[in-house]
């Protein structure tokens, strides 16, 4: 996994945004074996399985991160995982797998950008990751 950027905002007086971007690489386990080859074009769908390896890994991350940080107070901190799972869909765009963690008020949320493929084929899989994500966070 690579850093990629840490980058600090502020949009006013009490709003200041931290936003942090990793990107796997193809050899990556934590995030290598839930996608699965298609019989399809479209790329690769998301395999069945125990999701929690993905989610320790975006935990342990996020926890070295907020150890090492600006000394103002945050509002708002980002992480933004992308993956190296591009497909395309229906009219050619490629779209990566991204998983994007925003910890505010205390509380973590989480999306996830999909292609329309993945959403048609494994929206369920995506669901539960989101899923196990969040309850190693919160």
């Amino acid at each position: 996994m690579k850093k990629l950027g840490d980058e600090v905002h502020e949009y006013g007086a009490s709003d200041c945004r931290r936003t942090i971007w990793y990107q796997f690489d193809g050899s990556d386990e934590a995030v290598n074996y839930i996608f699965v080859k298609s019989d399809e074009d479209c790329g690769n769908i998301i395999n069945s399985c125990n999701y929690g390896v993905l989610a320790e890994t975006l935990k342990e991350l996020i926890e070295a991160d907020l150890q090492t940080g600006p000394e103002n107070a945050l509002s708002e901190t980002h992480w933004i995982f992308y993956t190296y799972n591009i497909n395309s869909d229906l009219i050619d765009d490629k779209v990566r797998f991204s998983v994007y963690i925003r910890l505010k008020n205390n509380s973590y949320d989480c999306n996830i950008n999909m292609s329309d493929f993945i959403f048609a084929s494994s929206f369920d899989n995506v669901l539960a990751i989101k899923n196990c994500i969040l309850e190693r966070l919160n």
